[in-house]
Parts: C-alpha cells; structure tokens; sequence
C-alpha cells in the first residue's frame, strides 16, 4: 500500500483533467514522473485505482502505460477539485486554424530551397 498526499493526488488529478490523457513508465523506482513532480510509484498507483473505478481506460505497450480520461472520469474529476462539470481536457477542443495574411509585405520565396519564383 502506498501513501499518497492529498496535493500530490491534486497534481495528478489536475494534469489528467488538463491534458486528458496521462504516459506512465513501467518503471517504480523513478523518483519522479516526467511530466508530473510526484514519484512513479504513486502515480501508477493512483491510475491503477482510477481504472478499477471504470474512470479511465489503461492501454499498455512496450513498458508505458496510456491513460485515457472517459466521460464519468471527467465528472468524477471536476466534483473532486470542485469545478464545474463543463470543462473539458485538451483532447476535446479543436486546435486553433491560421487564417492566411492577406497583406504580406514580405517576398514569397519558391519551394525547396530553389530561391524565387520566376514569372
């Protein structure tokens, strides 16, 4: 059994709702996670109860596992830290498009390194 403090849960919690998805290390000796400062261990631990909760869904390959956020973890994930049940991860929304600039100033060059564009 390990212990785990409530801000080191609140980390994990808060990075899983964030980012919604979650890469562990099948490794328990790590001193820390590489993208979280709480140790390996607790983390997998952590998951592990999550996943037997049916919060999220755990896939394994080549020594990492990869944690999925489904709907009831995002639910149960928001009334934890006490925000409200509308906020989605990152996953969720859509990537932001560039619009083209229309008044360049600047010279358009030709592709692949063949200089400018002959007329």
């Amino acid at each position: 059994m390990v212990l785990v403090s409530k801000s080191e849960k609140r980390q994990i919690y808060q990075y899983l709702l964030k980012e919604g998805t979650l890469v562990v290390r099948k490794d328990a000796g790590l001193p820390r996670h590489q993208d979280i400062a709480v140790p390996n261990l607790k983390i997998m631990m952590i998951c592990k109860s999550l996943k037997s909760r049916g919060l999220i869904e755990e896939k394994f390959n080549w020594q990492w596992f990869y944690y999925y956020l489904n709907e009831k973890g995002i639910l149960a994930m928001c009334e934890y830290l006490g925000l409200p049940s509308n906020i989605r991860p990152d996953i969720y929304k859509a990537p932001a498009v560039k619009k083209p600039r229309e008044n360049e100033d600047r010279v358009r060059r030709g592709g692949f390194g063949r200089g400018l564009k002959k007329e």
